[in-house]
């Protein structure tokens, strides 16, 4: 008797614990078909433990292909129209790959939009579109997660992710290499203002009148020429720090390009 009671309990138990998760809203929609079962469920995993941590939405898209709307314009539909977002400002971020065109786009909504400057951008890219361009689906993804939940660690730290924190060792090395510069040539000022031996600048007390004679040749700049080639870029992006409207009439921010 005691038995059963311990596994209705037990049964309940776990019935309890995952009834939300039964209803929640799907997180990875990969509609290209690029992961297999156990690799939804490790990333839907991921994405459970930072939203519930830090109250941000990550949710991840793959499409063959889009029709005829921008891959900002279906990310931000996307994330609109389907209610993802937490909080009352709908804080999140949705990374949409569409695989025919080779696109790739990150959508930010509330927080995100903050959270997504110029350092954090390229901290994503660098390490997602490697992936996407060798195949490693799973791996750009798992990236996609990883990196977000960092930022958010840092945000509720009170950090940004910008240039600054990114480059804060070599900043650091720099500053300690100018400080070292500036005292050796303090000290070189105090070392020559104690030489009293006053240098001759000048040589005539030891030539014979019209012993030398030097000629004098001039070089003439006639004139230069520039050529200026302009540098195509693929990327798209949001710099970071602007923001757009979406078709529903809400904010994001977000960038993207070709892998």
């Amino acid at each position: 008797m005691k038995k059963n009671f311990f596994k209705f309990y037990l049964i309940t138990f776990i019935l309890f614990i995952n009834f939300p998760c039964a209803y929640a809203q799907e997180r990875i929609i990969d509609n290209a078909g690029l992961l297999n079962p156990v690799e939804k469920i490790n990333l839907t995993n991921i994405i459970d433990s930072i939203s519930l941590i830090y109250n941000f939405d990550l949710v991840i898209v793959t499409e063959k292909n889009i029709g005829t709307k921008t891959p900002m314009e279906f990310a931000d539909d996307f994330f609109d129209y389907n209610g993802y977002g937490l909080g009352t400002d709908r804080d999140g971020c949705l990374f949409l790959q569409v695989t025919e065109e080779r696109d790739y786009w990150f959508s930010t909504s509330g927080r995100g939009i903050k959270i997504f400057n110029s350092a954090v951008e390229k901290k994503l890219k660098s390490e997602i579109v490697k992936n996407l361009s060798a195949g490693n689906n799973y791996q750009a993804y798992t990236a996609f997660l990883n990196n977000w939940e960092y930022f958010l660690t840092l945000e509720a730290k009170g950090i940004r992710y910008n240039f600054i924190y990114q480059h804060n060792a070599v900043i650091l090395i720099i500053a300690w290499l100018l400080s070292f510069g500036i005292a050796c040539i303090v000290v070189s000022g105090w070392k020559k203002s104690m030489n009293t031996a006053i240098m001759q600048s000048q040589a005539a007390a030891y030539i014979t009148p019209g012993s030398l004679t030097f000629k004098v040749k001039n070089d003439k700049f006639l004139y230069s020429t520039v050529t200026q080639t302009k540098i195509q870029n693929d990327d798209v992006s949001s710099g970071g720090s602007r923001s757009h409207t979406s078709s529903s009439g809400r904010s994001h921010g977000g960038g993207g390009g070709k892998y």
